[in-house]
């Protein structure tokens, strides 16, 4: 009993971690206008620094959570509730991502991409917790992120605007 309850004392910090993480995702955006609102260019470009460190690290713990909790001999008995987890607010993320312009659907899109990796990456470690490629997943998921992400932002930078009227 006592493996169980230091294994659910371990898996509390990350999870906590994560929340904060998704109510980051949910929230970033309402930052947005406080940030604006700083009268000098020096404050407004450290504190949209700031915000941008603050994203990547949320993004960072959202991704790895579920595949540092299922590397344990519990993953597999966890793995459920943890994989739904994710899946949920994935989703959530989608709609909100749906329903929103500019910034926040960026962001949302983004938390719910990383989201559902790291809920497909916790499964994988889950399932080949005893095989030496499980230590090989977590990295290789985040460099295919990291490579997408930034094919992602150079399609975005080059897209040019669409003219009504002109042929496609």
């Amino acid at each position: 009993m006592n493996t169980v309850l230091i294994s659910l004392l371990q898996g509390a910090g990350p999870v906590a971690l994560a929340v904060v993480s998704f109510a980051l995702a949910f929230t970033w955006p309402s930052l947005m206008e406080p940030v604006g609102r700083l009268s000098g260019e020096r404050a407004r470009l450290t504190a949209f620094t700031a915000v941008g460190a603050a994203l990547l690290l949320a993004c960072s713990v959202v991704y790895v959570v579920p595949g540092l909790l299922l590397t344990d001999d519990l993953g597999a008995i966890v793995a459920l509730p943890i994989v739904a987890t994710w899946t949920i607010v994935a989703a959530a993320l989608c709609v909100r991502a749906a329903l929103q312009a500019g910034v926040a659907r960026v962001v949302s899109a983004a938390f719910a991409i990383v989201a559902a990796f790291g809920g497909v990456a916790g499964v994988l470690v889950a399932l080949s917790a005893h095989h030496a490629i499980a230590a090989t997943i977590l990295p290789t998921g985040a460099f295919v992120l990291v490579v997408s992400a930034i094919a992602a932002f150079i399609g975005w930078a080059r897209v040019e605007p669409v003219v009504e009227g002109a042929p496609a």
